[in-house]
C-alpha cells in the first residue's frame, strides 16, 4: 500500500496530496516526499518566490532539510541550506536568550531598573525610565517609546553612539499605556545600548561567543560585512510585485549599521536547524548541554498577555524574544521577521518536540507562502487527515490572492504614471541638502533629468506627487511616501518634511 502512495504521489504532485489521509500511517520517506511535493508545487505556482529554505525538526532531531530556487536570481545563483537569510525580527530570540545568559553569569539583573546602567544613570533627568527593567524593554512592556531611535537604527543606518544616547535621552516619551504590551524595536536597541555602555560588550560579538559558536552555526552572523567578506552565498533581497511578476531587488537596503539589536542577524537553513534543536530538547545538542533549560524556558514563558498578529497561530502573550501561541489547541513558540526583500518563520510545539523555519528572500508574498507551508507540515506530521483536505483550496486562494495584490498595483503604477509634476520651482532649485538633527540628512539630487532622493544608506527615484511641491518616494518598497517641499515668500525652498519630521536646507 505505502509503495502504491508513492508512486502515485511522485505522478501526481498536487496540494493536498490527498492520498494520504487514506492510509493509517505514513513512512518517514513518504512524509518527506509529501513535504517536498507540496513546496515545489506551491512556488511554481506562485513564480513570486525567487528562493526558499526550510528545516523541520521531528520529535527533537533532524528530519527534513531543503531549499529552493535562487539565491541570486540575476546570477542564477541557487540557494543552498548554507544560504544565509536576513531573519528581521526574529533576531529578538537570540538576542532574549543573550539577556538571560548574562543574567546567569551575574552580569545583568533582568529585574532591576534600567537607571542603574550606563548611560541612563547619567542623564540629568531619568525619571521616564525610573520604572523599567530589561525584562520590561525585552517583553514590549516598557511603556515609553522612541520613534528617531528605532527608526534611525533599523532604516536609516547614519548615527553614532553619542547621538543614539542623545536621542534616548531627549527623546524617549511615554506611550500612557500603564505599561501594556506594545510591540516594537525600542527595548532591543536600548538593551544594545546598555551592555555598550554600561559594560563595553557588543551584542553581536557576544552573540557570536555564546550561541552562535556553541551551537555550531557556521553561516550566522550579526555581520554583514562579515559574510561579505567570507563570501557566503547571501540570499539576496527581492520584491516581486511588478508587471513580469519577476523578483527584482528590493529598494531598502542593509549594512552592519542597520543589522540592529531587534532585526540584525543573517542565518542559514542549517543553522536554523540547530537552533530548533537546542529550545526543543532543553538546552541539549549534540549530546551536551550547552544552555540551561531554565534559560531557555524563561526567554520561552509567557510575561504578558499579548497579541503580535494574527496568521496561522493563535496569539497568547510573549516570553523574551518569544510569542506564545496556540495551533488548534497545541502549545506553539515563535517569531516572524520581516522587511523589504525577507521574511523569516521559527515556530516549534515544545510538547510534540517539533518545529519549523522558513526563509525567504521575498516580502510581499513570502509570509504567506511561508505560512501556508508552515500550516500544511504541522498538520502532515500531526497526523490531521480532515485538515490536509483543504489544502488545494487554501493553495488555490493564496495563487488568486497573489494575483489579485499584483492587479492591484499594475492598476496604481498606472495611475501614477499618468501624473504631472506639481511644483512651483524649477526642479533643479529642490536639489540640495536637507538635515534633521535627530534623523538624519535627505539629499536631492538630479540625474538623468530625474530627481533622485536618498536617506541614509536608501536611494529613490522620486515620481509625482498628487500634493504640491511634493515628491513621491519609495524607500520601502512598494511603499510610496511624500516629501513635501517648504517654499518662503521669496520663492526660496528652506526645508523639506518628511513623516511629520522637518529637514532643513542647508546653505
Amino acid at each position: 500500500m505505502k509503495k502504491i502512495v508513492k508512486k502515485m504521489i511522485s505522478k501526481k504532485i498536487i496540494f493536498t496530496l490527498f492520498l494520504l489521509s487514506s492510509v493509517t500511517a505514513y513512512s518517514q520517506a513518504e512524509l518527506k516526499d509529501s513535504i517536498d511535493s507540496f513546496i515545489s508545487k506551491t512556488l511554481k505556482n506562485i513564480p513570486e518566490i525567487p528562493g526558499l529554505s526550510i528545516t523541520v525538526v521531528k520529535e527533537g532531531a533532524p528530519f527534513f532539510t531543503k531549499s529552493y530556487g535562487y539565491a541570486d536570481v540575476s546570477s542564477q545563483i541557487k540557494t543552498t541550506n548554507n544560504s544565509p537569510f536576513y531573519i528581521a525580527s526574529a533576531t529578538k530570540s537570540f538576542v532574549g536568550l543573550l539577556a538571560v545568559l548574562m543574567e546567569e553569569e551575574g552580569i545583568l539583573d533582568l529585574d532591576k531598573s534600567i537607571t542603574s546602567y550606563a548611560p541612563i544613570k547619567y542623564f540629568e533627568d531619568n525619571s521616564i525610565f525610573k520604572d523599567v527593567t530589561i525584562k520590561d524593554l525585552l517583553s514590549h512592556t516598557s511603556g515609553i517609546k522612541n520613534g528617531p531611535l528605532t527608526w534611525k537604527y533599523a532604516s536609516i543606518g547614519e548615527y553614532t553612539k553619542k547621538n543614539m544616547i542623545t536621542i534616548l535621552k531627549d527623546r524617549t516619551v511615554s506611550r500612557g499605556n500603564n505599561k501594556s504590551f506594545r510591540y516594537d524595536n525600542f527595548g532591543y536597541n536600548v538593551l544594545d545600548i546598555i551592555l555598550s555602555e554600561e559594560f563595553g560588550i557588543n551584542w553581536k560579538d557576544a552573540l557570536q561567543e555564546k550561541v552562535f559558536t556553541p551551537l555550531r552555526m557556521t553561516h550566522t552572523s550579526a555581520y554583514l560585512s562579515d559574510a561579505e567578506r567570507k563570501k557566503w552565498n547571501i540570499a539576496k533581497n527581492y520584491i516581486a510585485i511588478n508587471d513580469e511578476r519577476i523578483p527584482k531587488l528590493a529598494t531598502t537596503q542593509k549594512n552592519d549599521a542597520t543589522f540592529q539589536a531587534a532585526g540584525g542577524m543573517i542565518v542559514s537553513i542549517e543553522d536554523a536547524q540547530n537552533w530548533l534543536l537546542v529550545n526543543l530538547n532543553k538546552g541539549r545538542f549534540k549530546g551536551k548541554q550547552v544552555f540551561s533549560n531554565k534559560a531557555l524556558s524563561k526567554t520561552h514563558d509567557r510575561i504578558v498577555k499579548g497579541r503580535v498578529l494574527r496568521d496561522i497561530f493563535k496569539d497568547s502573550g510573549y516570553g523574551i524574544g518569544w510569542i506564545n501561541a496556540s495551533f488548534k489547541g497545541k502549545k506553539v513558540i515563535y517569531h516572524y521577521g520581516g522587511f523589504d526583500g525577507a521574511f523569516s518563520h521559527i515556530s516549534f510545539f515544545p510538547q510534540e518536540k517539533i518545529g519549523i523555519a522558513i526563509f525567504t528572500n521575498e516580502s510581499h508574498f513570502g509570509d504567506n507562502v511561508s505560512s501556508l507551508i508552515a500550516e500544511y507540515v504541522y498538520d502532515l506530521l500531526l497526523n490531521d487527515k480532515n485538515s490536509l483536505k483543504s489544502y488545494s483550496e487554501k493553495a488555490k486562494k493564496l495563487v488568486d490572492r497573489v494575483s489579485r495584490i499584483q492587479k492591484i498595483y499594475k492598476e496604481d503604477r498606472k495611475a501614477r504614471s499618468n501624473r504631472k509634476w506639481k511644483l512651483s520651482q524649477p526642479i533643479n532649485s529642490y536639489e540640495g541638502t536637507y538635515k534633521n538633527q535627530h534623523i538624519g540628512t535627505l539629499k536631492v539630487g538630479i540625474k538623468k533629468e530625474k530627481p533622485i532622493v536618498s536617506f541614509g544608506i536608501t536611494n529613490a527615484i522620486a515620481t509625482p506627487s498628487n500634493n504640491d511641491d511634493s515628491f513621491r518616494v519609495e524607500f520601502r518598497s512598494g511603499r510610496g511616501e511624500d516629501v513635501l517641499f517648504v517654499i518662503d515668500q521669496s520663492g526660496r525652498i528652506i526645508a523639506a518634511v518628511y513623516q511629520g519630521w522637518v529637514f532643513l536646507k542647508s546653505e
